[in-house]
């Protein structure tokens, strides 16, 4: 799957899609979360060991 900045749109999701994206936009909301808690030099190191 390639990248684009075109917005997807469907029409009549069904209920497992939409749980699935919940889920996702949990997961990313908590990642982001992790990453603002995190001090400087604990991120500096988690990236260059990445």
């Amino acid at each position: 799957m390639a990248y684009t900045k075109e917005t997807l749109v469907i029409d009549k999701p069904s209920e497992k899609l939409l749980e699935a994206v919940k889920q996702l936009r949990v997961h990313k909301l908590e990642q982001l979360e992790k990453l603002r808690k995190m001090k400087p030099e604990e991120f500096s190191r988690r990236v260059i060991l990445a």
